[in-house]
């Protein structure tokens, strides 16, 4: 059984995610402001045709991840196994002695926990669109618009709450090059061609992802 162990995942992988996570954010922000906004029966049938489009996309962006079902349903750990052998190598330190390879340059260590977080976040956005789009799928009546256009109204307070949990401040806009710098230092990655000496295990109490 190894604990303690550190990541290297791949900058063009990493920036997939940041990518992903931007656009769900997008899809989220836009569907809770529509749903905000309904007046009448035509308003209606545009969040209802924008939740099929955005529900697509959503659906789309599952599938290319490769995250487990069981994952979204229980949040097991151990569910990720596969997903971190296709997306991860296991980091071997290089001595100071010795040059780093080119292929280090864009390559990034993360710690066991800021793994379990960063997919903790794109579960979260998911269950939050998913939830949203259901309610509005489901609605029938003008009493049900009317529960949801009441309840999407306190959507700024979610995002405040969501821009708190990525590290965010309330004022930003969620550009991606700020997202990215935020979640790089919630999430405590560090360049592995700036890990100038391997780090002692006692420094990565808590890292391993799971116990085989």
């Amino acid at each position: 059984m190894k604990k303690n162990k550190l990541y290297i995942i791949e900058g063009k992988t990493y920036l997939n995610h940041i990518n992903d996570e931007v656009h769900l954010y997008g899809l989220l922000h836009q569907l809770a402001f529509l749903a905000g906004r309904i007046k009448d029966e035509e308003d209606v049938f545009h969040v209802l045709d924008a939740v099929k489009r955005y529900g697509e996309i959503a659906e789309e962006k599952f599938q290319g991840w490769g995250i487990p079902g069981r994952y979204l349903v229980f949040g097991d750990p151990k569910d990720l196994k596969d997903l971190m052998a296709k997306e991860l190598a296991e980091a071997t330190p290089v001595p100071v002695e010795e040059p780093k390879p080119k292929k280090y340059k864009d390559e990034y260590i993360i710690p066991g926990y800021g793994f379990r977080m960063l997919v903790g976040d794109i579960h979260n956005l998911i269950v939050l669109y998913y939830s949203l789009a259901r309610r509005l799928s489901e609605a029938e009546t003008e009493k049900d618009f009317l529960r949801l256009k009441k309840k999407a109204g306190g959507y700024e307070k979610v995002l405040k709450k969501l821009y708190r949990s990525l590290g965010l401040p309330e004022d930003s806009n969620a550009a991606q090059d700020i997202l990215e710098a935020s979640i790089i230092r919630r999430h405590n990655l560090v360049r592995l061609e700036d890990v100038e000496e391997p780090q002692d295990e006692g420094d990565l109490e808590g890292d391993e992802v799971w116990s085989d």
